[in-house]
């Protein structure tokens, strides 16, 4: 199945000589530095204040700092800058800076292998003198833009079944049973986003392929010859058949977006891959960053519960939190928890379990001591999900949960999604829905805004989504990784976003 999606766009194409472009570009970059200079702690910071539409990465090029400098004298910044937000600078020269560009310079050949390549002497060869090629900043950098993108969306959607179904008189739980509907909301959600960005200028030639458990299918797949001229796969498959057209993405240098895993050794050792769903460990660094902040003056109780699957996470997060130098320790089942509670100070209850009895009976029971100890309970790794858990104790108990994904229904964002999606497809969105909004509006923006060259940029790139945060992280010589966990609170009994 291929769908075509068109729309007019009209640039302006100013031709600028590289030399006098990066020369503008640096003394653009020099007006955005602040003369506010502090010491704190016994070092020098630059307060920057952010103005609207400036990036990390500008930033960064303004001073003559790496982004990684801000990230750690900053770490709230790895969930995106917002305007008017001081952030500080490090001065590591204590003078003013020029922005670094990292050239690259490709070094004079000796005389003899110029000779041996017999160029013709009227014809200037770059490689005669030094050539410096300037690096410029994200969106600034046209070389990977192209006017239209082709973009390769792969799902199972199991069309052999269709034709077994009876449109006109359809079973009462078709929808429900049929594996072709179980993913057509992502492919519903993705149609919404393709359409918002028309509006803004994007323009691409969209092909979507029917991809299911058969792995020999997958390979014939791949054989089109369509394929090879990909600007962007996003695969929403199974893991076997993922790993075949990772493969073959790396092979050929193509964008390959994996919106469900959590599985990490699917980066590994492929740059190309980007993996939206972010891992376990950096779920608990996230939450160790959080109670740094916030829960620094209690006492912090990790409940294990032996039924609980992933042995080593309570230990993880105890390591995270000591070296944070936060008060913790790990204790054994709930009446080992309740033995510990302090009335002296803040007791933050972190409890590791999926099993919904288990935790509706320690919630119950801790409801009961809310008045005789101040509590706050932290749920992991996902109590969302648990539809039994009574509200009125999470809610007294100021219950904060850490999510991959939180939908927020006031948010007017969400409201204007969740109508139009009524109005085309006569049915309330599912989460596959707003997560087949939010990946594929993410990717597609990076494409626009950077072109196909995404990998240098992705990190520029801050987007307010419904439901998903997006912070890559790499490792040399593998592909990307989502890090960003959403923590929300029970407030006047709905889940509120508190980071």
């Amino acid at each position: 199945m291929k769908f075509v999606f068109k729309v007019f766009v009209y640039f302006l194409l100013i031709l600028i000589p590289v030399g006098l472009r990066s020369q503008a570009t640096k003394d653009q970059l020099k007006q955005i530095r602040s003369t506010v200079v502090e010491t704190i702690d016994g070092k020098e910071y630059y307060i920057h204040t952010v103005k609207r539409g400036q990036t990390l990465y500008m930033i960064s090029k303004a001073y003559g700092v790496e982004v990684n400098d801000l990230i750690r004298e900053n770490p709230v910044v790895k969930e995106g800058i917002k305007g008017d937000q001081k952030i500080r600078v490090p001065n590591f020269a204590q003078k003013p800076l020029e922005p670094k560009f990292k050239p690259t310079v490709v070094k004079e050949k000796p005389a003899a292998a110029r000779e041996n390549e017999r160029i013709n002497l009227e014809t200037p060869n770059p490689l005669d003198s030094s050539v410096i090629k300037v690096e410029l900043p994200c969106g600034l950098d046209t070389t990977s833009k192209k006017q239209v993108y082709r973009v390769a969306l792969m799902l199972p959607l199991f069309l052999a079944e269709v034709d077994g179904l009876n449109a006109d008189n359809p079973a009462p739980d078709a929808l429900e049973t049929s594996k072709s509907f179980q993913f057509l909301p992502f492919y519903e959600g993705f149609r919404m986003a393709v359409d918002s960005l028309e509006k803004l200028g994007l323009r691409i030639k969209l092909y979507v392929y029917d991809v299911d458990k058969d792995t020999a299918k997958t390979r014939q797949l791949l054989l089109k010859p369509e394929l090879k001229t990909m600007d962007l796969i996003i695969g929403l498959l199974y893991h076997k058949n993922f790993q075949i057209v990772a493969a073959f993405a790396g092979k050929n240098k193509i964008n390959i977006v994996n919106p469900i895993s959590e599985r990490s050794e699917l980066v590994s050792g492929n740059p190309f891959v980007f993996k939206v769903r972010p891992s376990k460990k950096s779920q608990l660094e996230k939450l160790a960053d959080y109670m740094n902040s916030e829960f620094h003056l209690g006492q912090v109780l990790i409940v294990r519960n032996g039924k609980y699957p992933d042995k080593n996470a309570p230990d993880q997060l105890k390591k995270e939190c000591q070296e944070r130098k936060l008060n913790v320790q790990i204790v054994e089942g709930q009446e080992a928890a309740i033995g510990k509670l302090t009335k002296e100070k803040e007791n933050y209850i972190v409890i590791f379990s999926d099993n919904q009895e288990y935790t509706l009976d320690l919630t119950r029971r801790l409801y009961e001591l809310r008045d005789e100890y101040n509590i706050t309970l932290v749920g992991l790794p996902d109590w969302s999900v648990m539809n039994e858990l009574e509200i009125e104790y999470l809610v007294s108990l100021r219950t904060h949960l850490v999510s991959a994904n939180t939908i927020d229904y006031d948010d007017p964002s969400v409201k204007t999604f969740v109508r139009q999606y009524q109005t085309i497809y006569k049915a309330d969105p599912p989460l596959l829905a707003f997560q087949g909004f939010d990946d594929s509006f993410f990717f597609l923006s990076a494409l626009k805004q950077f072109g196909t060259n995404i990998q240098r940029c992705i990190g520029e790139l801050n987007i307010n989504s419904l439901q998903t945060n997006f912070s890559f992280g790499q490792t040399k010589g593998n592909g990307f990784e989502n890090q960003s966990w959403m923590i929300s609170r029970y407030e006047n009994y709905r889940l509120v976003k508190v980071r």
